[in-house]
């Protein structure tokens, strides 16, 4: 098969919205490393490789809601969100108006639904790993109990269980990425990046 009738197979591909996802995730994936690394004392290679295990878990997840939603918006709307991926900018029509609003509640959204995913994403990484073993014996039920119990005796919550440095640390990596990829979607915008 011809190089051109492949490249008409495949229609219009979105390379520069690509590349710069792929920018973007790598530097997420360092940031959130060092984050990671320094909060969880991991090492440089085990951090690094959760970082991008769970960056690309939820960059994964977030691509198949995105086309999930996509294909339910408006007709209107979903012009306005093929012209910003492929083209890098909207269309003047109805929506032009209320989509700052729009993109500011979807990132926000974006922000907690990728730290969730991100936390439970460690957690299960660390149960396949291995490297927290979950207990489900009726001794170990009974020994939580009687933690649970010496802790809300001792004055301290049901929130501040061993697991909240790991929540601590994927909270404050994930707020670095997503603020470093926006500062580079700023500049992008504004011409800086190309």
């Amino acid at each position: 098969m011809p190089i051109t009738n492949l490249l008409s197979e495949l229609g219009m591909i979105p390379l520069r919205a690509i590349a710069f996802q792929t920018m973007l995730l790598m530097v997420a994936i360092v940031l959130e490393a060092m984050v990671l690394r320094q909060q969880l004392r991991l090492g440089y290679r085990t951090s690094m490789q959760y970082a991008a295990t769970l960056n690309l878990l939820a960059t994964s997840l977030g691509w198949v809601a995105f086309l999930a939603v996509e294909a339910l918006l408006p007709l209107s709307l979903r012009s306005q969100v093929i012209s910003y991926v492929l083209f890098n900018r909207f269309y003047a029509n109805n929506w032009l108006d209320v989509l700052p609003v729009i993109v500011v509640m979807v990132a926000i959204a974006a922000f907690f639904i990728t730290y969730w995913i991100k936390l439970q994403g460690l957690g299960w990484l660390l149960r396949l790993l291995g490297q927290a073993p979950v207990e489900t014996t009726a001794e170990a039920i009974e020994d939580n109990r009687r933690q649970r119990y010496a802790r809300a005796r001792g004055g301290q919550t049901e929130g501040q269980r061993s697991n909240s440095p790991r929540a601590l640390a994927v909270l404050q990596a994930n707020a670095i990425s997503f603020t470093a990829i926006l500062l580079l979607l700023l500049a992008h915008q504004t011409g800086g990046l190309g």
